[in-house]
């Protein structure tokens, strides 16, 4: 079936001049730094503004999902519990479920498939930076499975991504002590450089 059948998809808010944020305000503007890559939307972190756009058009609801159509890497997020008023920013698209038997999970997770985000490259126009037109993502096509069926595939998702960070942090930790460990070694040589009686240019000289 095609995504259209399965969520109505809303273009986001356009704002006309750089989006400040103001400490007190009474709507987050969700942007696309703020889709944190793990399947979630920063909304802590997002900017706020005094008050919601005069539309409505933006506004968010929980278990709606969020996509960045612009680039090469299409990141994507569900809204949790929205405690104040919030938006997205143009050009984000909200995905919301036209019916209860949608799993906001498997969509992201749908999204997020690497056969998925080869369809949407393909699909996305323009030279300098490619987007995704709001037609081609509706006309994506997307096996639905049954409720239970579609959580447990989120549920492996989920796992699959946490494995990914977990293995990611184990290479920047080999990587930091490698790193110490050069400088360790590099320290030990200037010591032993500076070592009383040393001679320099005198360590690996050939013997006669």
């Amino acid at each position: 079936m095609l995504l259209s059948e399965v969520v109505e998809v809303l273009p986001g808010v356009p704002f006309r001049t750089r989006i400040e944020s103001e400490k007190d305000g009474a709507c987050i503007v969700v942007q696309a730094r703020d889709l944190a890559g793990d399947g979630a939307v920063d909304l802590a972190g997002a900017a706020r503004i005094a008050a919601p756009p005069s539309s409505t058009r933006g506004l968010l609801k929980p278990g709606d999902v969020i996509l960045q159509p612009r680039g090469n890497r299409y990141s994507v997020g569900k809204v949790e519990e929205v405690k104040s008023p919030a938006v997205a920013a143009a050009p984000l698209y909200i995905l919301r479920r036209r019916a209860e038997d949608v799993d906001p999970d498997f969509l992201v997770a749908f999204l997020e498939a690497a056969s998925t985000q080869s369809i949407l490259r393909q699909d996305a126009v323009g030279t300098h930076v490619p987007q995704i037109p709001r037609q081609a993502l509706e006309a994506l096509h997307i096996e639905l499975p049954d409720l239970s069926s579609q959580i447990k595939l989120a549920d492996l998702a989920r796992l699959e991504r946490r494995e990914i960070e977990v293995m990611d942090r184990l290479r920047a930790a080999r990587s930091r002590l490698f790193d110490l460990a050069l400088q360790e070694i590099a320290k030990k040589s200037r010591k032993r450089a500076n070592a009383p009686g040393s001679i320099p240019g005198l360590k690996g000289a050939p013997t006669p």
